[in-house]
């Protein structure tokens, strides 16, 4: 089997020579320089248009007829340093495919090991979980350096199983502080809690429930009073109030079992009179 080495692809320059480019490039340059003045925009005008567009079209004609030839010249002078860099490019793309075949089989062989050891952190994980299985799954506190090689011993054997019992441990403390609560809240606050993992913020936010409750609380309690103020407002202004009576009305009697607060009981009884209705306690 042929192998490489870093050698076989070290680059040797054998020979290079900087290219060299004779021209008059230089002179055309004075001669512009010199005549240049003789084209200044302030020796045209309406009187001598036809030379004016004249000398434009010769101007342009030059730079265009130069700007050429250094194209052609530089294409030429180039074209060594293009086959030259078009070469090392098709070699390096060789290399990368032939590399990225063999990171596909590495990939391959670190995915299988990675899932071997997934299959023993597993096992340590279904061990200790006990009564948190149903809540706490492996992925939520899952570390992905678990899966490094140095995690594990010559044996083959997890060395971090202790990292993992701890987590499993606090959590369940923290849920057992949470339980200690005594919030009517518990279950919400468990489930902040499994996502979070953060019992002071979950302590927290029991507090600003609470809070929040007795807020409202107070709000209903206010709400409540101003809604029993008016209604009282507006009984004893019926109970001031004389219905108006119409002619065809007839005299009627009713035995009526009231039952109300003692202010509704005034307010009835000032209604009754106000309104000259009879009325007497029935035993």
């Amino acid at each position: 089997m042929n192998e490489l080495n870093e050698k076989d692809l070290e680059l040797v320059v054998s020979k290079q020579e900087l290219g060299v480019l004779e021209t008059n490039a230089r002179n055309i340059k004075e001669k512009v320089l010199e005549v240049l003045p003789n084209y200044s925009a302030d020796n045209y005008d309406e009187n001598n248009i036809d030379v004016a567009k004249a000398d434009k079209a010769l101007l342009n004609k030059s730079a265009k007829a130069l700007n050429d030839k250094r194209i052609v010249l530089e294409k030429k002078f180039n074209e060594p340093f293009e086959i030259f860099k078009a070469t090392i490019k098709e070699t390096t793309d060789l290399i990368k495919e032939a590399s990225s075949k063999i990171d596909e089989v590495v990939k391959d062989v670190e995915n299988k090991e990675k899932s071997n050891r997934k299959e023993i952190i597993v096992k340590y994980y279904e061990e200790n979980i006990n009564e948190l299985k149903d809540i706490l799954p492996l992925e939520k506190i899952f570390e992905d350096k678990w899966l490094n090689k140095g995690s594990f011993n010559d044996k083959g054997e997890f060395k971090l199983v202790n990292e993992l019992q701890d987590k499993i441990n606090r959590v369940r403390n923290d849920l057992i502080a949470i339980g200690e609560l005594h919030s009517k809240y518990e279950v919400e606050l468990k489930n902040d809690y499994l996502n979070c993992f953060d019992l002071s913020r979950v302590i927290a936010k029991n507090t600003e429930l609470i809070k929040k409750e007795e807020f409202l609380k107070t709000q209903q309690e206010e709400s409540q009073k101003v809604v029993e103020e008016i209604k009282e407002e507006k009984m004893q202004e019926m109970a001031r109030k004389k219905v108006e009576e119409k002619i065809s009305d007839e005299v009627l009697t009713y035995t009526l079992k009231i039952t109300g607060k003692t202010s509704q009981m005034v307010a009835l009884r000032k209604f009754l009179e106000t309104n000259e209705m009879k009325f007497e306690k029935v035993a």
